[in-house]
């Protein structure tokens, strides 16, 4: 029987978390390592974020970027290197916003030596720039154009011809002239840089909602909205009015807007430094949640690719379906959550391929009052016996 091929999801902004990950520190090494060497090559800044890493809730330093997006590029690699190092590297890997960065580090395209030098050039990039607020929105985003007056318009774009499809055998690549991809952005944002307003969806100028554009697709009914706090506060209410229900999320930017334009050029000037290289192939694929596809060796060498991420629309939720609508029954996925909070593969439980039993989310971490302590560790040890019994079942068939 072949085996399942394991998909690890890996989070960003508004999914951290308290101790995220706390009870694998001192009690796994090979996600302990990691995390020193991360906080140890930062020096007097790497101290005071191991201290607001494992310091209990409430804890609203967390909700700063400059301290969550360090922390979540540093658990998300460090998770994946633990993985790794006790079954097997994840044959895909798939990252939300930084989570996405955290996938480049673990298949080669950034030394992990670098991570956290990579984290204060991304911290550095966000400086005087793009301040704002994040919404998480359950609606789609075509009902979201309908109530805000247009906001939506342009954000299923096709994809780019440059750019790949993972194929049925979950390394294949496909060309997407066909169609295959889902969600792509436009050419120039999501081949090779910061986009130039087209693929944005965005309300225009001289409304009460000016600034506010859709940030990420997360699930079905599970739409981000991101801009000027002002601008969203009104959205907000307008939204809670009709009794739709939202939440702010913990971030202080409007991340994936065009609010971070320069901040999105900044830091792929940045990336630049840190020589990104083709993936290793035995390393993983990593589907990019820009493109919805697999990131090429030409996109994984343009640092700008990168950088533009900050920028771009996150489209995770369209990048999973199409995983899962070409994988998930042949042989089907083991969908492996880094997150805290479980929310990268909620929209998955309720497709098919999950509902069937042919695909299987294997949560990595524990949740709720159990986070954070020595449940992770018995949390993870269940995950890795799960992938052990796909290993040894598909070695018997």
């Amino acid at each position: 029987m072949e085996r399942r091929r394991s998909v690890l999801l890996l989070p960003g902004q508004g999914a951290q978390r308290e101790r995220m990950a706390a009870g694998l520190y001192g009690a796994r090494e090979e996600f302990t390592a990691p995390m020193d060497e991360f906080f140890g090559r930062l020096g007097t800044t790497g101290e005071r974020l191991r201290s607001a890493w494992l310091r209990p809730a409430p804890n609203p330093e967390l909700d700063e970027s400059a301290v969550a997006q360090p922390l979540l590029l540093a658990v998300g690699h460090a998770l994946g290197r633990a993985v790794g190092a006790a079954a097997e590297p994840p044959a895909l890997l798939l990252g939300h916003s930084v989570g996405e960065l955290a996938a480049a580090c673990l298949v080669g395209v950034f030394d992990p030596a670098d991570i956290g030098a990579l984290a204060a050039a991304r911290s550095r990039a966000l400086e005087g720039t793009g301040r704002g607020g994040m919404l998480a929105v359950a609606a789609p985003e075509g009902q979201l154009a309908e109530e805000l007056g247009g906001l939506g318009d342009g954000v299923e774009l096709g994809g780019s011809a440059e750019g790949t499809a993972v194929g049925a055998d979950g390394v294949t690549v496909l060309g997407m002239a066909d169609g295959v991809a889902v969600a792509g952005a436009a050419d120039r944002t999501a081949v090779t840089g910061v986009p130039d307003g087209t693929g944005f969806a965005g309300l225009a100028d001289g409304t009460a909602f000016a600034g506010v554009a859709v940030a990420a697709l997360n699930g079905p009914r599970q739409t981000v909205l991101a801009g000027p706090r002002e601008a969203l506060a009104a959205v907000e209410q307008h939204l809670r009015d009709r009794g739709i229900l939202v939440r702010a999320l913990r971030s202080g930017h409007a991340f994936h807007s065009p609010a971070m334009e320069g901040a999105a050029l900044r830091f792929g000037e940045a990336l630049a430094g840190f020589g990104p290289r083709a993936p290793r192939a035995a390393a993983g694929t990593v589907v990019s949640s820009r493109t919805g596809v697999a990131v090429t060796a030409e996109q994984a060498r343009d640092p700008h690719f990168w950088g533009g991420q900050l920028a771009a629309p996150v489209r995770y939720w369209p990048a999973l379906r199409e995983l899962l609508d070409t994988l998930g029954r042949r042989p089907g996925l083991l969908l492996l959550d880094g997150s805290a909070d479980r929310s990268l593969s909620a929209p998955a439980r309720h497709h098919p391929a999950v509902r069937d039993g042919a695909s299987e989310v294997v949560p990595l971490l524990a949740v709720g009052r159990d986070a954070g302590g020595p449940a992770d560790a018995r949390v993870f040890a269940e995950a890795l016996h799960r992938l052990g019994e796909q290993r040894d079942h598909a070695a018997v068939s």
